[in-house]
């Protein structure tokens, strides 16, 4: 009988957290539309409604300040833009320090139970984003600041990587050592055309070459990135002294992450899993394991978006001067870094699962030894692996309000005021949307427009 109160004191124990472990996206399905539609001060009333229901709660504020950011951004609103984005920068750094120096990588959580600290590839377009907002403020220093971010992020990505295995694998729970898989993403391009743009703009021609150089070798060194060709804004020569009017489009929606199912099966001494993207193949060892047991794991893939965008043209006073073209396929640069992060996700979860499993299995097969009553005893084993089964959904919580690709163009104008106009087509050449700048200033310098579709 002691027994049978230990189980429903554990079971009580692991579904008492149950709201906590599947991951709440679906408050964002209005917000989402809203952006699509183009109703950004609507998105905006959305997400705060959606943080007075407390939908987003403590342990997701880093989503609370990038869904923040992005809309002031799309709104034109760039210093709130840049207030937010600061506040989600520094949680994520904060978050990470605490996980460091306080250990916290505790293996009977749902990583839903603890606080999003963000992926690699959010915390490098929150500057994206923030030197995009510096640029519309006319801030050329801060702007160059936050490209510099980018670089200085991605040049220690390994040592963060490295120092979450390493604390992983000194855990008291740890099962099996865990392998870092390096990040193999340290240049960008996006960042290094806004560095190109910048100071060619300041009139540094020589770091304005540099930039367009390691623009290029980026291009060169990710294919599996940059799969497509460069657009003619980075490969036609330029004239630095000429004017140009510089057009960015953010199109798409967001990379998300969705569940992939997956199984542990124990034998003497090591595990194998089964799922069906083969993500580890190979038999895991495990001293001391032993043979007979099953459970249920989830872990996060990231999946690419689509849009309906699939050419974008420019008009000059109703005369058309070119189109913008792919610069960055954001959603390539979300499952490139997602990789390095992917394994740590992965080795984790399965740590938990046999815990809790081997934990849950073991008690209820005692329980059955001991009970009269055999039906029991088999309704007992099931309820707790069942427990189990339902404590283990993924975490795919993401940056849901980020677009998914980035196009840009460039063109040779002289100063004036223009009305301009840029066309969204769809893959029958059919307009689908057009963004005015009427009475548009050109003037020496970088003139800069950005525009966005987000279907």
């Amino acid at each position: 009988m002691k027994r049978i109160i230990a189980l429903f004191v554990w079971l009580t124990l692991l579904f008492s957290g149950c709201a906590s472990i599947r991951t709440n996206y679906e408050f964002y399905f209005p917000i989402l539309t809203e952006i699509q539609n183009g109703n950004f001060n609507s998105a905006a009333d959305k997400i705060n409604e959606a943080e007075l229901n407390d939908e987003y709660g403590d342990k997701d504020r880093v989503l609370l300040h990038l869904d923040k950011g992005i809309i002031f951004h799309y709104q034109g609103n760039y210093q709130e833009s840049n207030k937010e984005f600061e506040l989600a920068e520094s949680a994520i750094e904060e978050l990470y320090t605490k996980s460091i120096s306080k250990g916290v990588f505790s293996f009977l959580l749902n990583d839903n139970a603890l606080a999003y600290d963000g992926e690699v590839y959010e915390d490098l377009y929150i500057n994206i984003f923030k030197s995009l907002n510096y640029l519309h403020l006319n801030n050329f220093d801060g702007a160059y600041v936050e490209v510099r971010r980018i670089t200085n992020k991605l040049s220690v990505l390994d040592v963060k990587l490295e120092e979450q295995v390493a604390q992983l694998n000194s855990s008291d729970d740890s099962k099996f050592k865990v392998d870092p898989v390096l990040l193999n993403y340290y240049n960008n391009v996006l960042s290094n055309y806004l560095s190109y743009l910048i100071f060619r703009a300041e009139g540094e021609y020589d770091n304005s070459r540099i930039s367009y150089e390691q623009l290029n070798e980026a291009w060169e060194t990710y294919p599996d990135v940059y799969n497509f060709d460069k657009p003619k804004a980075v490969t036609d020569s330029n004239n630095n002294n000429a004017i140009y009017l510089n057009v960015l489009s953010f199109t798409g929606k967001s990379p998300i992450k969705e569940p992939v199912g997956a199984r542990i099966t124990t034998f003497n001494d090591f595990v194998t899993i089964s799922d069906p993207t083969n993500f580890y193949a190979d038999a895991i060892p495990i001293p001391g394991i032993k043979y007979g047991w099953n459970f249920k794991f989830e872990f996060p893939q990231i999946i690419s978006s689509n849009s309906e965008v699939t050419s974008i043209e420019v008009f000059v006073d109703s005369s058309k001067v070119g189109e913008l073209q792919l610069l960055e396929n954001m959603n390539n640069v979300a499952e490139k870094t997602f990789e390095s992060q992917k394994s740590i996700i992965y080795f984790k979860t399965i740590t938990r699962a046999l815990i809790k499993g081997i934990g849950a299995s073991a008690l209820g097969r005692t329980i059955k030894k001991e009970t009269d009553d055999g039906i029991l005893g088999d309704i007992l084993v099931g309820i707790a692996n069942a427990a189990v089964d339902a404590t283990e959904g993924a975490d795919l919580r993401s940056w849901r309000t980020m677009p998914g690709f980035c196009y840009v163009g460039e063109f040779k104008i002289t100063e004036g005021t223009y009305d301009i106009e840029i066309r969204f087509l769809n893959q029958f050449n059919q307009p689908i949307l057009s963004t005015y700048y009427d009475d548009y200033i050109i003037k020496s310098g970088l003139n800069l427009l950005e525009a966005y579709h987000f279907n």
